[in-house]
């Protein structure tokens, strides 16, 4: 991951595409958010939550924008990519959430544990990017993204321990490797535009 974001930062021009890309995957969740735990009006933990990433979204946009020089920037480092790595996640933690005796309608669980995988993940990438970049504004923000994040990650993922525990199932583990999984081919799908 750091040998990539080392190329992704050594370009002003390719980090610009790569913001956009960190703000579309903030908006996908932000938007599932809306779609589906806060089709009503929802708890403040949800929120909070919504509000955390729609802001991300955009501060990592205007970032993009910054860096671009562009007022719109409507560049993306492998959009496709990254739209397939959040959606086959989603999909992906339903159809387990069902098959562990979850009832589909029930769209909680599969927010929670979504949220939980893809929070992971960010608490792996955000401080390695932050590291790695040279943009001081990007970094700036960063620490701030990095901390809304671990406000509200330890409160889902304690709501999810209990929802899985009441149902019979704790063990992630095929949940990781599945995350994991679709994160790499997201990457090595960036690695390879290096190459292109």
């Amino acid at each position: 991951m750091k040998q990539v974001l080392e190329k992704i930062t050594a370009d002003p021009a390719v980090e610009a595409k790569w913001l956009n890309t960190v703000s579309l995957l903030e908006f996908i969740g932000a938007r599932k958010i809306a779609k589906t735990v806060a089709q009503q009006h929802p708890c403040l933990d949800v929120l909070e939550h919504h509000a955390d990433e729609t802001r991300h979204a955009y501060i990592f946009k205007k970032l993009s924008a910054t860096l671009s020089d562009s007022p719109e920037n409507e560049d993306y480092l492998c959009k496709e990519a990254a739209v397939e790595y959040f959606q086959s996640l989603d999909h992906g933690m339903a159809k387990w959430l069902k098959e562990q005796g979850f009832t589909p309608e029930d769209c909680y669980p599969n927010y929670l544990l979504t949220t939980s995988l893809i929070e992971r993940r960010a608490m792996m990438l955000y401080p390695v990017y932050r590291d790695t970049t040279s943009q001081t504004a990007v970094r700036e923000e960063l620490v701030q993204v990095i901390a809304e994040e671990t406000n509200h990650r330890p409160g889902i993922d304690k709501q999810l321990k209990n929802l899985l525990s009441e149902q019979g199932t704790g063990n992630l583990e095929d949940c990781w490797q599945q995350e994991d999984a679709l994160f790499n081919r997201f990457f090595s799908q960036i690695e390879q535009s290096f190459n292109t």
